[in-house]
């Protein structure tokens, strides 16, 4: 008799578990809304295509990573030779 109460007194859960999924979806929200605010504020997608803008792609283009030409003013830093007014580049073979 008591466990026939008891059952009576109890709510209906039927909306609990989506509650809990808004619950977790809002959280999950807020983190990722977070995320993209620290990634804008702290320039991170700027401070990792740095090296891959500048230093690797003058490795790429000039086979020395303090290397210049003349998209970024005046050539420096090219392992060349000049004789008789012409310019020998060596070449990296490797």
């Amino acid at each position: 008799m008591e466990l026939r109460r008891a059952r009576r007194n109890f709510q209906p859960e039927s909306g609990q578990a989506v509650i809990e999924y808004v619950l977790i979806l809002s959280i999950v929200v807020f983190i990722y809304m977070g995320l993209m605010v620290a990634i804008e504020k702290g320039k991170l997608a700027e401070r990792l295509a740095g090296p891959i803008v500048g230093s690797y792609a003058n490795v790429y283009k000039y086979g020395n990573a303090k290397a210049k030409g003349f998209d970024e003013g005046t050539p420096e830093n090219h392992p060349r030779i000049l004789s008789g007014g012409k310019i020998k580049l060596f070449i990296n073979p490797h």
